[in-house]
């Protein structure tokens, strides 16, 4: 029951964006065959995709999941808060980078820009003199 709301809410939320699936496959970086799956109610997409899919059309993950809005009386405080992955995505993507190279990035590369995103300005410098020394002698 909840993959055919999850499918047609796909189907709503892309139709209202006047997308066609290669589109948003291409905006997301995803194939375009999972995404019908998705869409047909085939497949069922794993968190990090459902987290995508929110972001992207700046939906909750509840509304598009169950198909349903917060009530009114309910606040974003309400909300649980964002993935930090994606709170990763929309700062990179602030800084211009191109959604295609931020989806070719690994877990293991999301986890250390988290890390280091959480050290002091001074301990970010010396991490950055530390790859750059490491870069220039691998290169030599």
């Amino acid at each position: 029951m909840a993959q055919n709301r999850l499918s047609l809410k796909l189907l709503e939320l892309r139709q209202e964006h006047n997308l066609t699936q290669k589109q948003l496959c291409e905006a997301l970086n995803i194939s375009r065959a999972s995404y019908s799956y998705f869409e047909n109610g085939r497949r069922m997409p794993d968190i990090d995709t459902l987290l995508l899919f929110a972001e992207y059309y700046g939906v909750s993950l509840n509304e598009l999941v169950t198909g349903a809005r917060l009530a009114t009386n309910e606040t974003i405080e309400d909300t649980p808060t964002p993935d930090l992955g994606i709170a990763l995505i929309r700062h990179l993507q602030s800084k211009h980078i191109p959604i295609e190279s931020i989806m070719r990035l690994s877990k293991a590369d999301f986890d250390f820009l988290t890390d280091y995103k959480k050290l002091t300005v001074d301990n970010q410098s010396e991490i950055k003199y530390i790859m750059n020394y490491k870069i220039k002698k691998q290169s030599d």
